[in-house]
């Protein structure tokens, strides 16, 4: 048999970052070229302009999600901005069950819950802006916040990004194109890392085992170089 049509268990991408630096927009395309299921989160906030319920979020109520916390329903959720969001458990259990790789767009609180509780099976990812100024540009030219929100969440920013050392990859997005091409670039060294392609050496090694003859499998030992 194939070794690289071994099933394997999934994995948890987490992608995060201050409020404009362009996490959305860069996990949707990575999502499409690298085949992740997009994880749509549950929100309480209210929907902006063009956004889909169940597609871009799941838009529930406060009650609604109050709820779902009492009983237990969400693999993480976090207070941001004044509004809730949260991933719900099932859908991340069944990915990993499954051997689908699933991605977060979800901020640093969500991004430590997730690690806690699948420190093996998740990368985590914090997208940075080019500077503090094209934050504050690009989030005024969303238009969808007065100047007092805006300073709220450069504020926030300033604090999100002391964060950054809960990550393993820092990819800065001054252009669009080249930090897509770097979370590739991470999807697909993770796919390729010892944690989780080790199962198909040791694959490798109980083929045509001959346990019983005595015979034994010697180590590979380099020679010294002078």
């Amino acid at each position: 048999m194939n070794i690289a049509q071994t099933r394997r268990s999934g994995m948890l991408f987490v992608i995060s970052s201050p409020s404009g630096a362009g996490k959305t927009t860069l996990a949707r395309m990575v999502a499409d070229s690298q085949k992740l299921v997009f994880s749509v989160s549950y929100t309480t906030r209210a929907p902006r302009p063009g956004e889909r319920d169940g597609v871009d979020y799941k838009f529930v109520t406060d009650d609604e999600f109050s709820r779902m916390v009492e009983r237990q329903e969400f693999a993480e959720w976090a207070i941001v901005h004044g509004n809730r969001y949260g991933t719900a458990v099932h859908a991340v259990n069944r990915a990993l069950e499954d051997g689908t790789d699933y991605l977060f767009d979800i901020d640093w609180q969500g991004g430590q819950q997730i690690r806690r509780q699948w420190p093996t099976e998740s990368v985590l990812v914090f997208i940075l802006p080019p500077s503090m100024a094209e934050l504050e540009r690009r989030l005024r030219r969303r238009a969808t916040d007065s100047p007092e929100a805006i300073q709220r969440r450069l504020d926030i920013a300033k604090r999100e990004l002391q964060h950054y050392g809960d990550y393993d990859y820092l990819v800065v997005n001054d252009n669009l194109d080249r930090a897509h091409q770097q979370l590739n670039a991470i999807v697909e060294a993770a796919r390729c890392s010892r944690a989780w392609c080790a199962h198909l050496a040791e694959e490798l090694l109980g083929e045509g085992s001959t346990a019983g003859t005595g015979a034994t499998v010697t180590p590979l030992v380099s020679a010294p170089h002078d």
